[in-house]
C-alpha cells in the first residue's frame, strides 16, 4: 500500500489509484488480509463518489433516494 498511496495516519491509506488497481487492492483487502475496511472513491455519481464497506467498521452504509449516507451507532437518522 505504501508505494501506492501515502499514510496520513495509521492505517488510512490515500491515494489516486485507476480502477482495475482500487479492484485488486479491495480483493486482497476482503480474501486475504481479512481486516474491516472502508473504501470511498470518486465515481460518476450524483455525490462524485461510491463507498465500499467490509467487515465491521462501525458505520452503516445506505442509500436514501440515491445519496449514499454513512451512520455511526450515535447517529439518530
Amino acid at each position: 500500500m505504501s508505494r501506492l498511496t501515502i499514510e496520513p495516519r495509521a492505517n488510512v491509506f490515500v491515494g489516486n489509484l485507476n480502477a482495475r488497481i482500487r479492484d485488486k487492492i479491495w480483493e486482497k483487502v476482503c480474501e486475504k488480509w481479512q481486516v474491516p475496511a472502508l473504501m470511498i472513491y470518486t465515481s460518476n455519481t450524483e455525490q462524485g463518489y461510491r463507498v465500499r464497506s467490509h467487515g465491521d467498521t462501525t458505520r452503516d452504509i445506505f442509500e436514501n433516494e440515491g445519496i449514499t449516507l454513512i451512520a455511526t451507532e450515535h447517529s439518530s437518522i
